[in-house]
């Protein structure tokens, strides 16, 4: 046993592409991934607005429209051509038009349409454009309502309550203030330990075929699988087990991701999660007929897997089937037992289920993993 773990050892770390991915990449993911959500919201959008009015208050739209965070007024066109114009060349990321006799039509209680138009190819800039707009104009009306509610006598208390009868409050579970961050990084960051992990192992077991077609392995390395598998489960489980808690711990701290679970919860499920990926691993390392082939294959894996899992696109609006299949895959229990333990506070209890099919995978895939592994390196007569 020990000679085996002396010889996993050494073909780990005499590998330069094994150990450029369970460590470079595991540590360099952790701190470019999380980059692209740094800033949570887009900003200061350039629009072009087309005042057809030229009124008091269109300007006064203007100006509350330029005073809001998410948009900076930077061009004023004579036309809504213009304006189009621009928006194509990329010159503007939206246009408003406030239309003529604004004023005069609000002055004769008739609804004029202010037209806003924004690049809806990006979700973020087209929200962000559209509240900073709403905003503007609602609180024009606001003030424009009230006003002529005093006018007519109504004291301004009750004009204050006629405009606004009711008021809303709105609290944002799991993720008080809309962040990209938190929405997208605790899930990935479990795709990223589980890829990483599978193409280390993929990497090993390759080899592994390819030194067996080349007669470099003793009939005692063909023989020991148990010891083989036992050697790369404790290797590799140690490994990425100081991964989980760099992640959790210390990447989760730095930028600013919430952590409710219980610390020995979430090494329970983080324990149950790396056997399963080892166990994946030691098969679809099995399966390969050479090295160089599986990094492609999980790298082209990786983005089916974060829509199928749920996080980015809802269950609901996707195929059964596709979630399914993805449960066959131990990021798709695991993001979401980890997600319910430490982003929304669940208990343990709540997440066994998947603890359980992480339990069934870690067996299943070490059953067959063994299996192939034999019939593969039957010692030579």
């Amino acid at each position: 046993m020990i000679r085996t773990f002396q010889r996993e050892l050494k073909l780990i770390f005499s590998d330069i592409a094994i150990v450029l991915t369970i460590f470079g990449g595991v540590v360099l993911y952790s701190f470019l991934y999380p980059q692209p959500y740094a800033k949570e919201s887009v900003s200061a959008l350039a629009v072009s607005v087309v005042d057809l009015d030229r009124s008091e208050f269109s300007r006064d739209i203007i100006y509350k429209l330029n005073a809001t965070p998410q948009v900076d007024v930077i061009r004023h066109d004579m036309s809504a051509k213009d304006a189009k114009e621009a928006l194509t060349c990329g010159l503007i990321k939206a246009i408003v038009v406030i239309p003529a006799h604004l004023q005069r039509d609000l002055a004769l209680h008739i609804s004029p349409t202010i037209a806003i138009g924004a690049d809806s190819s990006y979700f973020l800039i087209y929200g962000a454009v559209l509240e900073g707009a709403m905003k503007s104009v609602l609180t024009a009306s606001a003030k424009l309502k009230v006003a002529n509610l005093l006018k007519s006598g109504v004291p301004i208390a009750g004009a204050k309550l006629e405009y606004t009868p009711f008021s809303l409050n709105t609290i944002n579970l799991f993720n008080a203030n809309n962040s990209y961050t938190q929405y997208v990084v605790p899930a990935v960051f479990v795709l990223i330990l589980q890829q990483t992990l599978l193409i280390g192992l993929g990497i090993l077991g390759g080899g592994d075929n390819e030194r067996r077609k080349k007669g470099l392995y003793t009939k005692e390395e063909q023989r020991d699988t148990w010891k083989i598998f036992l050697a790369r489960f404790f290797i590799f489980g140690v490994i990425f087990f100081v991964h989980l808690l760099f992640y959790f711990g210390f990447s989760y701290e730095m930028f600013g991701i919430t952590h409710l679970a219980e610390v020995e919860d979430l090494l329970f499920l983080g324990l149950v999660f790396l056997l399963a990926v080892i166990a994946l691993g030691l098969l679809f390392g099995a399966l390969l007929k050479g090295r160089e082939i599986a990094t492609p294959i999980i790298l082209f894996s990786s983005l089916p897997l974060v829509f199928s899992v749920g996080f980015v696109w809802p269950l609901e609006a996707m195929p059964s089937f596709i979630h399914t299949l993805a449960l066959f895959i131990p990021s798709t229990p695991a993001i979401e037992a980890f997600l319910k333990l430490n982003q929304m506070g669940a208990s343990l209890e709540s997440v066994m289920e998947s603890v359980k099919i992480l339990l069934i995978q870690a067996f299943v895939y070490t059953s067959l993993a063994y299996y192939v592994h034999k019939r593969v390196y039957k010692p030579r007569s």
